[in-house]
């Protein structure tokens, strides 16, 4: 009998096709201390039928702020089916406001990482420490995942897994919630670099892959640690691409070179604003000079950029659109995009307003930058009416090129790692994505 099974809401397939990264690292734990766990795969359709044939001892669903009626509708309906069974809910939502769950519906609540109080309470123990493990890639449909695509790495047609190695950033922007979780979970988590090789390795001799992404919300949080992990990749002589999130004020020219030098192809950065007082406002702790030099030096060691720009900011004006503009053509990152500001429950623009959502108007979180004109209370914060709808999709094609996509595809560097992957076959499988892809978005 399956002791305890994790759930991903159904609908988050529909936004992306990420495996369930954190279910994986909960199972994997769970599985190190021998506990009975089955993953709901989200590339399998199921109902809740499904879940009674399972007929689990814990059903433990995760949680974005915008799934919460989904979820809360779907522990209902499990309770109604199984109602022995103990309902377990986490993930960012619960965390940051534990009080929108019913005790009723909800044996256990689970507020920052998962790992430990999942096991604790349902192996009724007191660990403390958690050792070494593995995600548990074996209860997921790893070939899917796996499979050629343009969306790891983005704009890089490869056959890819994403890879958490930190957890948590120590940056302050107003408009991300990192900073409210580092308040209730504690300090940032660092995996050592000899952890992370040995689950790179599992990865490509048992699920072949030719390239990997840090996940992370900031990979190079340690200068230390990066450095360490370049040097270790090198060493395994894997030949594996990678790509990661980074900030400017965390690299410098060494650290830059030595990831390139393992195989680090793209780095994606938050630049968000164009103008020094632009990103004093947000905390961002960032220059313009700093995101124009880092941006030249990795065009000096052939590393991909990938620019995230950040609008309807509170004390925005006309000027600060142009000045991010302005910004994008002296930079010519590889790809760009134009990011419309939502304010998500815990960052510190949503804390400021005295507006705050009901839990029926989460779900408009998906799309928040739609209910700009409609609902301006709540989700507008820029002082200008521009529609940043139309602006972004307009400049998003407008600076958004083939070339710098070609240009990697007939690179000596991707030459050599088709040659050299274990499943040649796949990319020519998937081609009709990547021409479908191509086709209907720009990288």
């Amino acid at each position: 009998m399956t002791e305890v099974l994790l759930i991903e809401p159904p609908s988050r397939k529909a936004f992306h096709a990420r495996p369930p990264i954190a279910l994986l690292y909960l199972a994997g734990f769970l599985q190190k201390h021998k506990v009975k766990v089955k993953i709901l795969d989200p590339t399998k359709p199921f109902n809740i039928n499904t879940i009674k044939k399972i007929n689990p001892k814990f059903v433990a669903i995760t949680c974005y702020t915008p799934e919460f009626e989904e979820v809360v509708g779907l522990a209902k309906s499990i309770k109604k089916i199984l109602p022995k069974s103990k309902l377990i809910v986490g993930g960012t939502h619960p965390t940051l406001i534990p009080s929108d769950f019913s005790k009723k519906i909800f044996n256990k609540i689970i507020i920052g990482d998962g790992e430990l109080q999942l096991l604790n309470y349902v192996k009724k123990t007191k660990i403390k420490t958690i050792e070494d493990f593995l995600p548990a890639y074996n209860l997921i449909n790893m070939d899917y995942y796996t499979k050629a695509n343009p969306y790891a790495i983005r704009g890089c047609y490869l056959r890819s897994m994403y890879i958490l190695a930190t957890r948590g950033c120590p940056s302050q922007c107003t408009f991300c919630v990192a900073k409210k979780l580092r308040e209730i979970n504690g300090c940032i988590k660092i995996r050592k670099p000899k952890e992370l090789i040995k689950e790179i390795k599992l990865l490509k001799n048992k699920y072949k892959i030719d390239s990997f992404y840090f996940i992370d919300d900031l990979f190079t949080v340690s200068k230390q640690n990066v450095l360490e992990f370049c040097k270790l990749l090198k060493q395994s002589k894997l030949n594996l691409l990678w790509a990661c999130n980074a900030k400017v004020s965390t690299l410098d020219e060494n650290v830059i070179k030595e990831m390139a030098n393992s195989g680090c192809i793209q780095i994606d950065f938050g630049v968000e604003r164009g103008s020094d007082n632009a990103l004093k406002l947000c905390n961002k702790f960032i220059t313009i000079k700093q995101v124009i030099e880092i941006f030249a030096l990795c065009n000096k060691y052939n590393i991909r950029t990938f620019a995230n720009f950040l609008t309807n900011l509170p004390h925005e004006t006309k000027k600060d659109l142009n000045d991010i503009l302005k910004l994008t053509k002296i930079i010519h990152p590889d790809i760009v995009m134009y990011n419309t500001f939502t304010p998500y429950p815990g960052t510190e623009i949503y804390e400021n307003s005295p507006n705050k959502f009901e839990k029926s108007e989460y779900i408009l979180l998906y799309s928040g930058a739609n209910y700009i004109n409609t609902i301006p209370n709540k989700f507008k914060f820029c002082n200008h009416n521009v529609n940043l709808a139309k602006w972004s999709i307009k400049n998003n094609k407008k600076n958004n090129h083939y070339l710098p996509i070609i240009k990697f595809h007939f690179s000596k560097k991707y030459f050599r790692t088709i040659i050299q992957s274990q499943n040649k076959t796949d990319y020519l499988k998937e081609f009709l994505s990547l021409i479908q892809a191509f086709i209907f978005q720009k990288f």
